[in-house]
């Protein structure tokens, strides 16, 4: 069965190999996403995050530099393996590629911050091919608060930030984001972030790898408030595998990343949101512990799970492909 991943981390660990020169490639490597692994695991598209933490140790570290560096990345491995996979611009990109037996690479950004509040750099980044971008991490920048701010307090379970969102220069981004298409992630956004972007967006907009509040405390995960809302407005979420936004334990390292737990999610978003709001961001090479999906090519024990769980062929085929490809050919 074809799929569709909203979010990884695959570029950043990629870009770490290349400085340590341990000889990992796109080819093959031992984590969680490579190109032989994305083939036996029937992958029509992957989105590839240029990630950046804006409290990166790094003697020199620039996030404007990390981030071009981890999008040259990018083009390297789409001029290198193109006759395997070719990038994403535009809708009808996804489907020429499909036909061609390519899978479809698509350019996104975890931490909008890398564009240090300028507007043009966000427009060259629109150039280099981003198309969906996260407006926080987990640190405070120009544009606005996140809700899980390292060393400010416990996260499990976590209080949401309700009191700070977007900033002055954040609905400019927004508003310049919607111009030119890039879609608008409000995974890792303040809860009042998320409500400010609800309010003001004029176009669908995706959580790219979150689930739901209600099944796992973590405030990265959305209410069902939340849910409803982005269903209102057409967006997508992305089913994220990691444990701790999945499970409902006492304590970080109690909680399972299963197929069973990721299944209740899926039914819970159809419950509160419906069928067609449910995609995957598996956070891959992004989270670590023990993953029962312990790479992207074991994505049929997911299909099983949710087959145990209820949903039809038809609903597992929305959620493994059919809902972000809708998604992406109506807002690209």
């Amino acid at each position: 069965m074809k799929v569709f991943d909203l979010h990884c981390d695959t570029l950043s660990e990629l870009r770490r190999a290349e400085m340590r020169g341990d000889g990992q490639t796109f080819a093959r490597n031992n984590g969680h996403i490579d190109l032989e692994k994305l083939e036996k695991g029937d992958y029509m598209l992957q989105c590839f995050a240029a990630f950046v933490n804006l409290a990166d140790p790094t003697p020199g570290a620039d996030p404007l530099v990390t981030a071009l560096e981890e999008i040259d990345v990018f083009k390297r491995m789409m001029e290198r393996y193109s006759d395997r996979i070719a990038p994403v611009y535009r809708p009808e990109d996804i489907r020429k590629n499909a036909e061609a037996g390519k899978i479809s690479g698509m350019l996104t950004i975890e931490e909008a911050g890398c564009c240090k509040g300028s507007l043009g750099v966000l427009r060259r980044m629109y150039e280099l091919g981003v198309r969906m971008m996260t407006l926080t991490w987990n640190h405070e920048n120009e544009l606005a608060s996140p809700n899980v701010v390292p060393g400010n307090g416990p996260i499990w379970p976590c209080m949401p930030n309700t009191e700070t969102g977007l900033k002055e220069k954040g609905f400019e981004f927004l508003a310049e984001m919607e111009r030119l298409h890039i879609i608008a992630d409000v995974s890792h956004l303040s809860d009042k972030g998320f409500w400010d972007i609800a309010e003001h967006s004029t176009r669908p907009f995706a959580a790219s790898h979150s689930n739901c509040r209600a099944l796992a405390p973590h405030c990265r995960n959305l209410t069902d408030e939340m849910i409803r809302v982005m269903a209102e407005k057409g967006g997508l979420v992305g089913l994220n595998y990691c444990a701790g936004f999945l499970d409902d334990q006492p304590s970080p390292g109690l909680c399972r990343s299963t197929t069973a737990l990721m299944a209740k999610h899926a039914a819970h978003f159809k419950q509160v949101g419906g069928i067609e709001i449910i995609g995957l961001g598996s956070d891959f090479d992004g989270i670590g512990g023990k993953l029962e999906l312990s790479d992207c090519s074991k994505m049929p024990l997911l299909a099983d799970a949710l087959r145990k769980e209820g949903f039809t062929e038809d609903e597992v085929e929305a959620i493994f492909f059919r809902n972000a490809q809708r998604f992406f050919e109506n807002n690209l």
